[in-house]
């Protein structure tokens, strides 16, 4: 089984040899190497670095868009599509949640439930998520980083999330959200987090192989891109 971490940061090219051997190390078949929109510029030197390196290793490149309205979020989108192998979303307010997963060229929805009140998708939401494939993220980092107190409200989250998903058959995908080499997690660890929140082991597992694959796969036809590393 190959599996794959779509949703690692990278905050220093420096730091890209060194993120691309942990994930090997700790059983990854691929890893997303991401930038933030506002760095997008960055992404032609990213992917020289990615050429340079002998890895072993499947490295594709994504961008995480962060937008404060819907047709932001579909120009920067529409930018990114042509250069980046993987389109995250960074969600958290309802209308870009919902306007990330009625559009097909978004891959991922991160964290929907982002300092909500409420788990941030509903029915309409997630059909839209299975209508145009785009995949719903469970996030390890912000599990980690969100206080003591407040934690079991985000899992109480992710995990109606997880059941809406299911319920209408949209894709999940557990990434670990990494903002160092440091906060990499091994494919197995993610995938207890899906069970934790009521995936069985079959989809859990799933969330972390086949899933982020196939966007891998599918969106290199289109953009008729070479695997790297």
């Amino acid at each position: 089984m190959d599996f794959y971490d779509l949703h690692a940061h990278v905050e220093d090219l420096k730091s890209v040899e060194e993120i691309v051997e942990i994930a090997k190390r700790i059983g990854y078949s691929g890893i997303g190497l991401t930038v933030k929109y506002a760095n997008i510029g960055e992404l032609r030197r990213l992917k020289e670095k990615i050429n340079e390196l002998k890895s072993g290793i499947d490295i594709a490149t994504c961008v995480e868009i962060d937008a404060s309205g819907v047709k932001e979020l579909r120009r920067k989108v529409s930018k990114a599509r042509k250069l980046s192998e993987v389109i995250v979303v960074s969600g958290g307010d309802y209308k870009i949640n919902r306007a990330a997963c009625e559009d097909s060229r978004v891959d991922i929805l991160a964290h929907p439930e982002y300092k909500r009140s409420d788990s941030g998708i509903d029915h309409i939401v997630v059909r839209a998520a299975h209508e145009n494939n785009v995949a719903i993220e469970i996030n390890f980092h912000e599990i980690l980083e969100t206080y003591r107190k407040i934690r079991a409200h985000v899992l109480s989250h992710m995990r109606r999330n997880v059941m809406l998903a299911e319920e209408y058959n949209a894709p999940i995908i557990i990434t670990s959200g990494a903002r160092s080499k440091w906060e990499l997690r091994g494919p197995r660890e993610l995938s207890s987090v899906g069970q934790v929140l009521g995936m069985s082991l079959e989809n859990s597992m799933k969330s972390v192989s086949d899933v982020p694959r196939l966007i891998v796969e599918t969106n290199r036809r289109k953009l008729k891109v070479l695997p790297h590393g």
